[in-house]
């Protein structure tokens, strides 16, 4: 009985050393791709205009962010210049003080309301551009989230879609009809 007593007694230390000597591993996979966000590309594309599409990986858009924005302050100070003159010359025509232009300039060939036209013309273009600037700065901020969340957008190639005839079994009644079929 002894004997049996100390087999059981082995086969149980033998049986329960695997179970004492596993210890638990952390099993959580950690995820090694960074989580695109489109609140960090809103905020890049506020205070850098195109900093946000970088992040996005389009740089493409970059160019056309600046070209629009350089263009649209191009023309803000060219209208802006031009109303200037046309406000100084219609200010001095007013008051009745000699306006200094070259010799032979469209501005002296115009009267007290066409001076005037042409100087809210010149305001009016200007003010444009200015939405435009702005228009563009939203736009690119609007573009940079919508990217941003689309970032991770899988399009594979498998979509399609099969339109074909369809007849029907035979019925009381003759019918006809397609059937649409798509496959993600």
């Amino acid at each position: 009985m002894k004997v049996n007593k100390n087999i059981i007694f082995l086969l149980l230390v033998f049986f329960s050393l695997p179970i004492f000597s596993q210890t638990e591993e952390n099993t959580e996979v950690v995820d090694s791709i960074p989580i695109h966000s489109p609140k960090k590309a809103t905020l890049y594309s506020t205070f850098v205009p195109g900093l946000g599409q970088a992040y996005n990986k389009k740089y493409w858009k970059i160019p056309v962010i600046y070209g629009l924005l350089g263009t649209f302050t191009y023309f803000v100070i060219y209208n802006n210049d031009q109303y200037m003159i046309y406000r100084s010359a219609y200010k001095d025509r007013v008051n009745d003080v000699t306006f200094q232009l070259d010799e032979g300039t469209y501005i002296e060939m115009l009267d007290d309301e066409q001076l005037r036209a042409e100087m809210k013309r010149w305001e009016r273009n200007r003010n444009l551009n200015g939405i435009g600037i702005f228009l563009t700065y939203i736009a690119n901020i609007i573009d940079a989230n919508v990217d941003a969340h689309f970032f991770d957008y899988d399009i594979s190639d498998d979509l399609s879609m099969h339109v074909m005839p369809y007849v029907p079994p035979r019925l009381s009644k003759s019918a006809v009809g397609f059937t649409c079929i798509i496959t993600f």
